[in-house]
């Protein structure tokens, strides 16, 4: 073999690994999805049930750095029988673009429903986000219960804003847990993906007809110039989301429609706080939505971490986490 025949075959054989490379890192849309395909069920009245049957919308956002050629929704429970159908303002299904290339949240009809001599209870059922055209790999699969996403309050709230967070007053309230971070891996061609929160978060919710209560619990955040809490609030899926902001070092407030009845007091890796509903637009609902992020920031880096989703979310109740008040 020739030395020039020789460098041509060693330069395909060096472009032939990187591009195995590249393609394993940022081509893989299989492995993008899982946390970058954002997966959420709609339940307006915030009670999940079903009796014979019952109907549900199923969204779904794009987040990837490119779009979905054939996404298809399959629905699994061996108690029920399935009936999906794609929005018919869904433009372009089966393919689902990326936000950053303009695509927006669409959503899958279902219904559900039972099967004969079936008796109430609960029964899982499964969600499989997939491609038939590549012989039914998924993308995705979530539980029903899961995607749904809803804490129900309890009955009563009885909190003093002290900073003191008994367990007494806080203990029946649901909490939120298992903040996520986007990371870039530093290989060329890498995709973000979802990893815990270095600097955790805790929050529990609790309400009552005049104001929202929230106690943040932080992990970590040593040595930080800010570290702000955020309650972002929505009294429905198409709302405009409000966001309160409260800075644990600074011991300050902030609140895009104003601060007036806003009750806030930290404590020993706690912040205790008092919103009124009204001020958050839900007054005077009996099912609103949340989320909360954390944003550390050391000298000039910022980490923002989130409860529910990532950056593209926020500004989309949608996707929130879905809280009831009691009858």
């Amino acid at each position: 073999m020739s030395k020039r025949i020789l460098q041509l075959c060693v330069l395909g054989l060096c472009l032939c690994t990187a591009t195995a490379a590249f393609a394993h890192l940022c081509n893989d849309v299989f492995q993008q999805a899982k946390d970058n395909l954002a997966v959420k069920v709609d339940i307006r009245d915030g009670q999940l049930r079903i009796g014979k049957e019952a109907s549900f919308r199923v969204y779904v956002l794009n987040t990837m750095d490119r779009g979905i050629a054939d996404l298809q929704l399959g629905v699994k429970g061996e108690q029920f029988d399935a009936q999906v159908k794609a929005s018919p303002e869904w433009r372009g299904f089966p393919s689902l673009r990326a936000v950053r290339e303009g695509g927006k949240k669409e959503y899958y009809e279902v219904m559900l429903r039972r099967k004969p001599g079936v008796p109430d209870g609960h029964y899982k059922i499964e969600l499989n986000l997939y491609s038939e055209q590549k012989k039914g790999q998924s993308f995705k699969t979530v539980d029903l219960e899961s995607a749904a996403a809803i804490s129900a309050l309890p009955k009563s709230a009885q909190v003093k804003v002290d900073g003191m967070a008994g367990k007494e007053e806080w203990g029946a309230g649901p909490v939120c847990t298992e903040f996520c971070a986007r990371e870039r891996k530093p290989q060329k061609g890498a995709f973000e993906e979802t990893v815990p929160a270095q600097d955790q978060s805790r929050v529990r919710v609790l309400c009552d007809k005049d104001n929202l209560y929230c106690l943040f619990a932080f992990q970590g955040g040593e040595g930080a110039a800010a570290d702000v809490a955020a309650v972002h609030a929505a009294a429905s899926p198409d709302a405009r989301p409000v966001v309160v902001r409260m800075d644990r070092r600074r011991g300050s407030v902030d609140c895009d429609a104003g601060t007036e009845g806003i009750a806030c007091k930290a404590g020993d890796g706690l912040v205790e706080c008092k919103i009124p509903r009204k001020l958050l637009g839900i007054g005077d609902t009996k099912t609103f939505y949340l989320n909360f992020t954390r944003t550390v920031t050391r000298g000039n880096q910022k980490e923002v971490t989130y409860w529910r989703g990532n950056e593209y979310l926020l500004s989309d109740p949608t996707f929130y986490g879905q809280f009831t008040m009691p009858e």
